[in-house]
């Protein structure tokens, strides 16, 4: 069962008050709103027609809608909510001046399929992400954030020898940042939904104060009615070879930082999280895959998950799926009303730097802590701290990629993909020889036996997690006490472990232990001489996330294993 975080108020299968639920929804699609700014960049860069600048830009948002509603529905089943997806910006420039269009639908279509078939393997490769790696991709989407709290409070000279602060955007994003984090901390209740909301209207306040922005103002200078149905120009598909190569490392890429994200949404949900539910993962990643490609069919634009509605729902306390449906038909809705992207555009690049730095400062810290949620052992030390050192190395002298500007190892060299690329191959170098085992003996009266001690005392060797440790320590003792009833003469016990199972397997002559599938009734404790000791062994089962046990060479076995 999971451990309820102290700071929830609605988990993902609970559902807040309609009024709640509307204000969180509103809140949620205003983040993937700002973002479409993404689109602008894109449809400028290639010099669309206004007609297909506004196509591309309703397209995406449509989907956008369709795929929050139903990967909350039927996929993962999480509070996320899609973006247009920034990691596809460069590419999708790349293909549209290169293919057109139609470069572009083959570049999403490519990667959708990829990332696809990536979310269908991702329970079979466990190995390459234990906490150390997800944590590393957790901390670096943090950092990754970081140059982008800048736009609207630096500006760099024509010749970029040197750069600019803005006092009016650095005060705005100040004030952004400070509201919602006062909210987040001091408000109570349903008033913490309106914490990173409250922090935007004061960012707008103050940014209007200043003489720096006036309301209604548009970057986009696109020219559209006031309402009008979703306008959807079909591209058609132009193969490139080349396309299809970069699709397959943007995807890859993409995979890495959503995982990040799904990771970070499920641990909202539970305190004592230990590893990633990798069906959920799945799923999550493969509705992602599909909707991206579908947006490129349709003559959008990537689509993908945003760690600022993460942000948001941490910020708030509320994690439940009915926000995400909402959302889903509310950015749906939005994209039959066009004036109101408009003006929605317009929110302060300062403001957006504030939020930015706010959803920053919060992975590096989820992240540290997943990282470091296992006792630490010299190998976890060197892939955390070789990976995290790696990625800001890059992050913060970006001339040690501009040979590569241009190219795909551009982006294999992005600061949070190269830090991932260098967590999962040390994890993988780091596992030569991790396989850890102890025997001991144990007499049947149990009087040298102290579970607890030797559990703490492996669980620190080994760099074992404190929660498997205390589990593997209470079915220890356990089992030494069932036995201790049953067994004649000394109990051999081997505890082998893997970073990814803890076993234990224990050795004895005498009676075989029974794992019964239900606890015993009332009437089997007190009238079956045997009652007691299948209520222990139906505890065994509870306490073990797989128990077996067997007979070998004429001798009784009773198998325990943790996942860890």
């Amino acid at each position: 069962m999971a451990k309820r975080p102290s700071y929830l108020q609605f988990a993902n299968d609970e559902t807040p008050p309609p009024l709640s639920t509307a204000i969180l929804a509103f809140q949620h699609s205003a983040i993937v709103l700002i973002n479409l700014v993404y689109v602008v960049i894109i449809t400028k860069a290639l010099n669309l027609s206004a007609a297909d600048q506004f196509a591309m830009l309703s397209t995406t948002l449509l989907v956008c809608g369709l795929g929050t509603l139903l990967q909350a529905k039927f996929a993962s089943k999480l509070l996320i909510v899609f973006h247009p997806n920034p990691i596809y910006i460069p590419l999708a420039i790349a293909a549209g001046l290169t293919a057109g269009p139609g470069g572009i639908a083959v570049l999403l279509l490519t990667a959708g399929i990829v990332q696809f078939v990536f979310g269908s393997l991702v329970r079979r490769l466990r190995v390459f992400f234990p906490p150390e790696v997800c944590g590393v991709v957790v901390i670096m989407l943090g950092v990754s954030l970081l140059p982008g709290t800048l736009r609207g409070i630096v500006t760099q000279s024509v010749d970029k020898s040197f750069l600019h602060v803005e006092n009016a955007g650095l005060v705005v994003a100040l004030v952004t940042l400070a509201v919602a984090s006062a909210g987040s901390v001091w408000l109570k209740g349903m008033a913490r939904f309106f914490s990173l909301l409250l922090g935007c209207v004061a960012g707008m306040i103050v940014a209007y104060a200043l003489g720096v922005w006036q309301p209604g103002d548009a970057k986009t200078g696109l020219d559209v009615p006031a309402f009008a149905l979703p306008s959807i120009h079909l591209p058609g598909l132009t193969f490139d070879m080349g396309l299809v190569y970069l699709a397959v490392v943007a995807a890859l890429v993409n995979v890495v930082d959503e995982l990040g994200v799904l990771i970070g949404t499920e641990r909202l949900d539970d305190a004592d999280w230990r590893r990633p539910n990798f069906t959920t993962m799945s799923k999550g990643l493969q509705a992602s895959g599909v909707f991206t490609a579908l947006s490129g069919l349709l003559g959008g634009t990537a689509v993908g998950m945003s760690s600022a509605n993460l942000t948001l729902a941490y910020a708030t306390g509320v994690t439940s799926r009915a926000v995400a449906m909402a959302a889903g038909g509310l950015l749906m809705a939005v994209a039959f009303v066009p004036l109101a992207l408009k003006h929605v555009l317009s929110l302060p690049d300062a403001v957006v730097a504030g939020i930015l730095f706010y959803a920053a400062c919060y992975f590096i810290v989820s992240g540290a802590e997943l990282a470091l949620s296992r006792m630490l052992s010299p190998r976890r030390a060197l892939v955390i701290g070789l990976s995290v050192g790696a990625g800001v190395l890059l992050q913060s002298v970006p001339a040690l990629t501009t040979r590569f500007a241009g190219t795909s190892i551009e982006h294999v060299l992005a600061p949070m993909t190269f830090a991932t690329i260098v967590a999962i191959v040390l994890n993988l170098v780091m596992r030569i020889g991790i396989r850890q085992q102890e025997r001991m003996v144990f007499s049947a009266a149990g009087e040298d036996s102290d579970a607890d001690e030797i559990m703490q005392t492996l669980g620190e060797r080994w760099g074992m997690h404190r929660q498997t440790g205390a589990r593997a320590a209470a079915a220890m003792r356990e089992t030494l006490d069932l036995l201790g009833g049953i067994a004649k003469g000394p109990i051999d016990c081997t505890i082998s472990y893997n970073e990814l199972v803890l076993a234990m397997r224990f050795v004895y002559d005498g009676r075989p232990l029974v794992l019964p599938g239900r606890a015993p009734d009332i009437d089997e404790l007190t009238d079956s001489p045997d009652g007691v000791l299948r209520m222990g062994g139906w505890i065994l089962r509870k306490l073990s996330d797989y128990s077996t046990v067997a007979q070998s060479g004429g001798r009784q076995q009773v198998q325990l294993a943790f996942e860890c």
